[in-house]
């Protein structure tokens, strides 16, 4: 399980994330790990400069000022899983995600859902959830922003 989240959050940056107000209600409970990052912390990061040397961590950086929110929910807690699981899916069911990938290993099944604006190349959310096969864990990766498709395939 460790190995597929380290997989999914090292595919992530070059990926972003995005974030939404309908996983809020889980964020400052007791048994539900989390991490934010605010629509600020991603500008102040844009705003940074890189040396002439290291372009490409410059491209990376212009690219978060697109970034609004990111959240990272896990738990191990059976009630929370259950429960984080339902928003999920209640979420996926009245908003217009569509599952782009998913896979399973011996350990998680991770599926990858996002939306993409009316241009097919920008992605306004990103949404990652992984289950422990073993009903162990949860852990939800959320994010929203204007995302340049064709600005990550500059970063080769």
């Amino acid at each position: 399980m460790k190995k597929i989240i380290a997989l999914v959050l090292l595919v992530m940056p070059s990926l972003f994330f995005a974030q939404t107000a309908a996983f809020d209600k889980f964020k400052d409970v007791k048994g539900i790990e989390y991490l934010t990052v605010s629509k600020d912390m991603f500008k102040m990061l844009g705003n940074l400069e890189s040396s002439a040397a290291d372009a490409k961590t410059q491209k990376y950086v212009n690219m978060a000022k697109n970034i609004e929110n990111l959240k990272v929910f896990t738990t191990s807690e059976k009630k929370y899983r259950k429960e984080i699981t339902a928003a999920v899916t209640d979420y996926l069911k009245t908003n217009p995600l569509e599952q782009m990938m998913s896979f399973s290993s011996q350990n998680a099944k991770v599926k990858i859902y996002a939306n993409e604006s009316s241009d097919a190349s920008i992605i306004k959310e990103f949404l990652v959830f992984v289950e422990d096969v073993d009903d162990k864990s949860v852990v939800l990766l959320s994010f929203t922003g204007d995302i340049n498709l064709n600005d990550l395939d500059n970063l080769k």
